[in-house]
């Protein structure tokens, strides 16, 4: 049976239930792809090798994995950048990844723990695993993206609302923020408001409990994607990606 997986441009709903029924034997099939493969066999055979903080950033090909793995693999020109934020301590409320509104960072220097522990952290075969797994599935929402780039926010949504806690975690995740706002019909103006209004009209129109609801959030992320395709709400689906910089 072939491993090849292809992607095609698709209308977003069409795409997005094609995703759902495929669920992660798609994810699987992708992983056994040989070049993806081939990344991911790179890592785990040379990162015991590596013998510094220092060496693993002089090794483009494995931070380009760890990256991708990290959903920062488009900011490879940055890696000075990178290499500041990444390396600092996730706890110190004066790292640079604190300050800033995309969390991505935060995200990778917390798995990372380079700041923390060097390389002790990444070469440790949990933390191998997760990056692997990581890697691929980034890899598989890029294709999604292919097919229609509002369907892996949609798949976002799907697999991240029932940890939803509060109006601000929502608020607090761009790409949460922006699915739900877009589904709900909000504008983009909402952003220039206080996180207090903004929470306020979130909840004027769902209630967060709702997101512990399988059927609830399926028909959001639908509604969602029927706003990203039709270019109504906020303004499509990748604005997220601006609104870091709001």
């Amino acid at each position: 049976m072939s491993n090849s997986i292809a992607f095609f441009k698709m209308p977003a709903i069409a795409a997005y239930q094609l995703a759902v029924k495929q669920g992660d034997a798609a994810v699987e099939k992708l992983a056994a792809r040989k070049d993806v493969k081939a990344e991911v066999d790179y890592f785990r055979n040379n990162i015991q090798s590596v013998k510094s903080v220092e060496d693993l950033f002089k090794d483009r090909r494995m931070m380009k994995f760890i990256l991708d793995a990290t959903d920062l693999g488009k900011e490879t020109d940055k890696m000075g950048f990178l290499k500041k934020v990444l390396t600092q301590k996730a706890e110190d409320s004066d790292a640079l990844m604190n300050k800033l509104v995309d969390k991505r960072f935060k995200a990778a220097a917390t798995l990372l723990q380079l700041g923390e522990k060097g390389l002790g952290q990444v070469q440790r075969e949990s933390t191998k695993d997760d990056l692997a797994e990581l890697y691929v599935k980034n890899k598989y929402n890029a294709g999604l993206a292919t097919q229609n780039s509002g369907v892996p926010l949609a798949m976002y949504l799907k697999e991240n609302a029932s940890g939803v806690r509060s109006t601000y975690d929502i608020l607090g995740d761009a790409r949460l923020r922006h699915v739900v706002t877009t589904a709900l019909g909000l504008p983009l103006e909402l952003a220039n408001q206080s996180v207090e209004a903004q929470a306020a009209a979130i909840e004027k129109r769902m209630k967060v409990s709702d997101l512990k609801d399988p059927k609830f959030v399926d028909k959001l992320a639908k509604r969602f994607l029927m706003a990203s395709d039709t270019g109504s709400g906020t303004g499509g689906a990748d604005q997220w990606k601006l609104n870091l910089f709001a």
